[in-house]
């Protein structure tokens, strides 16, 4: 069983309201809204962009938004949510890294010493290292598209894990 992540888009407003408590995000079918699963992809994705697992500085730390002081309860593992705003300006920031660029940000070895999810010591060697960067580039590219989609809307973002 691994942990997953998840992003829906939903209106701005709609967002502000969850953000404030006037509207339980259990309360909304997710079905209902555009959605992508990243897979297990997100803490490893959120390391390549921030140098850390959480709390990554905007508007990269936006990406795969897991900052503890925005985290709401949702689920197992919360929920986190972003703005239109925030939403474009992870948007600009991801348009402005390439493949060579996140190549340069990689750094494999940290990242199954830390133990990075979904790495596990134990189980990692020198032959998964490309593989495992063409598996965080295709979901940081389904990503980019997503919020390309969301940003060209005005949507705000939930992400939350399961």
């Amino acid at each position: 069983m691994g942990i997953y992540g998840y992003y829906f888009a939903i209106d701005d407003k709609l967002v502000q309201q969850i953000d404030v408590g006037e509207i339980a995000l259990e309360n909304l079918n997710i079905a209902d809204y555009p959605g992508l699963d990243i897979d297990r992809s997100w803490e490893a994705i959120h390391y390549l962009l921030c140098g850390d697992i959480s709390d990554g500085e905007p508007p990269l730390g936006y990406v795969v938004p897991m900052t503890s002081d925005k985290g709401i309860d949702f689920g197992s593992f919360g929920a986190f949510i972003l703005r239109a705003e925030q939403v474009a300006a992870a948007l600009q920031a991801m348009s402005e890294l390439d493949e060579a660029q996140l190549r340069m940000r990689y750094d494999f070895p940290a990242m199954a010493k830390e133990e990075v999810y979904p790495l596990e010591s134990d189980s990692v060697s020198d032959e998964d290292e490309d593989p495992f960067f063409d598996y965080l580039l295709q979901h940081f590219n389904e990503i980019r598209r997503f919020y390309s989609q969301a940003a060209a809307e005005g949507k705000g973002l939930v992400f939350y894990l399961f």
